[in-house]
């Protein structure tokens, strides 16, 4: 057996107990519901792109679109437009806008993300049930950010802007967030090493609530697709986040290309995480399918009542 077949093979069973593993901690520590709810936007606390949501929600070592919702320092690494939606349990829905680019040696990456769950009433901070009822006093949150990128020092830094607005019934809440990050390319199976410490900002206030930022530490690796055989590539991504109360959220996922064609493939995606919210469950998953430029996403949540599913089209 060859060295590179072993070291890809030794990667995906990392990649794969990772995933496995995450559902287990999800169960044994899950935090306490007042703990898992206390912060706000509910926006911020949601994976944005259906890639993302298949792989459990890790993202900050992903070189992809939606660098700007996960760690800005990887924006411009893939020049590409992204647009996708999500349909949840109670009828709420989801939409989401990103793009990468390059202006000379700076990376550029601008995205929204939007939340609606029937706005007409609400209390702060939302609480994740209004993914899964219908009844739940509802939201409406929005996220819209602006990052850059440069490499120094053969590392990769960035900082992202974020404007933030969560309505609630006639009242609503503005503020500003920041994000920093930093990624290094390593050899070992063409991996991304990214750390991001996201959702810095002050407090949102509603009709007197003030309530926190969703502020964490985030750190992850991601691995460069590798072939086993002539038709089938192999790659994972794993992630830990460290929320500002000191709570632990691993995540992470793999997923497994078919190659039939040059410029035709077609993917499968699974994954875990230690759910953040009260609403979600451990396991996702979803697939893709790409022709030359255009690729179609689609992601599936499992929620504690019925399922979320996202959709999003990416064109490099």
């Amino acid at each position: 057996m060859s060295r590179p077949f072993m070291l890809l093979r030794r990667g995906a069973l990392v990649a794969a107990m990772v995933t496995g593993t995450v559902a287990t901690s999800a169960r044994a520590q899950s935090p306490a519901p007042d703990q898992r709810e206390r912060y706000a936007p509910l926006v911020l606390k949601l994976p944005a792109m259906a890639r993302v949501l298949s792989l459990g929600g890790a993202r900050v070592a992903l070189r992809d679109a939606d660098a700007v919702f996960g760690n800005p320092a990887l924006v411009g690494t893939a020049t590409a437009l992204a647009v996708g939606a999500e349909r949840y349990a109670s009828g709420a829905t989801a939409g989401q806008f990103a793009s990468s680019s390059t202006i000379g040696p700076l990376g550029i990456g601008v995205g929204v993300h939007m939340l609606d769950a029937a706005p007409s009433s609400g209390v702060f901070p939302a609480a994740s049930e209004v993914l899964t009822r219908a009844t739940v006093p509802g939201t409406s949150s929005l996220a819209a950010s602006v990052a850059a990128s440069l490499t120094w020092k053969q590392l990769r830094w960035g900082v992202a802007a974020t404007y933030l607005n969560e309505r609630v019934a006639d009242d609503q809440a503005r503020g500003v967030a920041f994000d920093l990050g930093a990624s290094k390319s390593l050899p070992f199976l063409g991996s991304t090493v990214g750390v991001a410490v996201q959702h810095l900002g002050s407090r949102l206030a509603v009709a007197g609530r003030r309530e926190a930022l969703p502020t964490q530490l985030a750190l992850g690796i991601a691995t460069a697709p590798r072939g086993i055989g002539a038709w089938v590539d192999v790659a994972g991504t794993a992630e830990l986040d460290v929320r500002r109360d000191g709570a632990l959220y691993p995540r992470g996922g793999v997923e497994v290309s078919y190659v039939p064609i040059e410029g035709v493939s077609l993917t499968g995606r699974v994954g875990g995480r230690r759910p953040q919210l009260r609403a979600e469950q451990p396991f996702t998953a979803g697939g893709g399918i790409t022709v030359d430029r255009v690729t179609l996403d689609y992601g599936w949540e499992t929620l504690r009542e019925g399922a979320g599913h996202r959709l999003t089209l990416r064109l490099r």
